[in-house]
């Protein structure tokens, strides 16, 4: 039996000896630990000088939230206001709350390439309303890390590998949204 110290990602795969349970403890674990650590960050870092809204949010039929959650958390401590909506979120819900928010970047999730694809309906929808030009679209997830070709498969305007290029993203995709800047 392989050793549990140190193990991999896919340790628990081939291990075959952690529960689902002890994986979402493990992770619930990890969580706790980034919010703490962002709340003693917060405390120690400057406000932004301008506010910045994100809606961010799991497409439809997608309910991995280990990367949305890690996400939020680095804007938060980047000074963004995060406008989390969850798992399994309509395409025109994300838009609703981008509009109503004045947000001008919206990050979604998906984890396999069945649930990426329907980030197409995102796209669309913020096209539909021509929101194009002041509504950026983050997209992420490991499925984008797998095949970064699909970032544009979807309709994305950039990705991040990782939960920490998130915030720099993030924030150049706003800045282009106030200059009517490229693609990353």
């Amino acid at each position: 039996m392989p050793s549990r110290s140190g193990a991999g990602g896919d340790e628990w795969q081939r291990d075959g000896s952690y529960s689902l349970a002890q994986l979402y403890v493990a992770a619930k674990a990890a969580e706790d630990a980034l919010d703490t650590i962002a709340e003693l960050r917060r405390a120690h870092v400057e406000p932004p000088a301008v506010e910045r809204h994100i809606v961010l949010g799991n497409i439809e039929e997608d309910y991995h939230t280990l990367g949305r959650r890690m996400v939020a958390t680095f804007l938060r401590v980047d000074g963004w206001t995060v406008h989390d909506l969850g798992n399994d979120v309509p395409a025109a819900d994300f838009v609703d709350t981008a509009e109503a928010q004045h947000a001008r970047v919206i990050g979604v999730s998906a984890m396999m390439e069945s649930t990426a694809l329907n980030i197409r309906r995102l796209r669309a929808e913020i096209d539909r309303r021509e929101l194009r030009d002041r509504v950026k679209l983050a997209v992420g997830g490991a499925v984008f890390t797998v095949v970064p070709s699909l970032v544009d498969g979807v309709g994305g305007d950039g990705s991040a590998t990782n939960a920490l290029g998130a915030a720099a993203l993030c924030e150049n995709l706003r800045l282009q949204t106030l200059r009517g800047g490229d693609k990353l």
